[in-house]
């Protein structure tokens, strides 16, 4: 992201896109009092009500409406800025794909619904730490990512993008949810770096004839999400580091500290280049 990017600056600051939490349930199922007592609500029936029933009826019903997903985030992507948003349906082929499109901006790919075994494993953990039914706090039934393009005008179009979602999904206190990484990269929670650059709303997408579906949208820098995916998990850490003196202090706890201490002097640049790119 380019100094110069207004967008850029206000995406990276907490006080202009502040995250949005919610730590109650992301969708309602109508039909769970009458479900659960069809077996004298017993905590035996809770449980597979909830992970043999609820679990497929939300994989079903997120099916039914993934086509409108992917249509209702093109149209809120290219509704303002022209047709610059190009849907890549296999992330395999997006190089392929961009090339065709010379001229893109952003780029998405709407996920396949998630599967049982992981939607039922996180039904189980919202039940024990939340409430019956933990499948009604499942927020990324449905899930999309979106890259905004590398360069100057990068930190325009994440913001751009984001209040694009913002306005074609009303995500707001009480309607949806909004992880601004991008305010928080690099800095220390506790002993840990919060995480990597970038954004991940929970919206509620609304069907004619469907119930409301939860789903989530991630917005990535192209560069960021690059070197994200790379296997050099050290150059990462490097790029997202909030300094170069915290490097050495972590690569001196390790046992390759003359390796490190080499790779940190032959890429001290990338340093340099993150805080261009959040600043963008």
């Amino acid at each position: 992201m380019a100094e110069t990017s207004e967008g850029g600056k206000k995406v990276i600051d907490n006080n202009e896109v502040p995250s949005i939490t919610s730590d109650g349930p992301q969708m309602r199922i109508k039909v769970k009092d009458e479900c659960l007592e069809l077996g004298r609500k017993s905590e035996n029936m809770k449980k597979h009500v909830d992970e043999e029933v609820f679990v497929p009826l939300i994989m079903g019903v997120a099916s039914e409406v993934l086509n409108d997903f992917k249509e209702q985030l093109g149209k809120a992507l290219n509704g303002d800025c022209g047709d610059n948003a190009v849907c890549v349906d296999d992330k395999e082929n997006v190089q392929k794909v961009l090339k065709e499109h010379q001229n893109w901006q952003r780029w998405f790919n709407v996920a396949k619904v998630k599967g049982a075994p992981r939607m039922k494993a996180k039904t189980k953990e919202y039940a024990e730490e939340k409430s019956w039914p933990g499948s009604e706090y499942l927020g990324d039934c449905l899930r999309a990512m979106v890259v905004c393009r590398g360069g100057k005008e990068s930190g325009d179009t994440i913001y751009q993008t984001w209040l694009q979602l913002k306005k074609a999904f009303c995500i707001k206190k009480g309607n949806g949810r909004l992880k601004n990484n991008f305010a928080t990269a690099g800095v220390l929670k506790g002993d840990k770096h919060q995480k990597p650059p970038d954004m991940l709303m929970n919206i509620t997408l609304n069907v004619e004839g469907c119930m409301p579906m939860p789903a989530e949208i991630q917005v990535h820098h192209e560069e960021i999400l690059e070197l994200k995916e790379s296997k050099d998990h050290l150059l990462y850490e490097i790029y997202r580091a909030e300094s170069i003196s915290s490097l050495q202090g972590a690569g001196q706890a390790s046992n390759n500290t003359k390796i490190i201490k080499k790779i940190l002097e032959e890429k001290a640049k990338v340093m340099e280049k993150k805080d261009k790119v959040l600043e963008k």
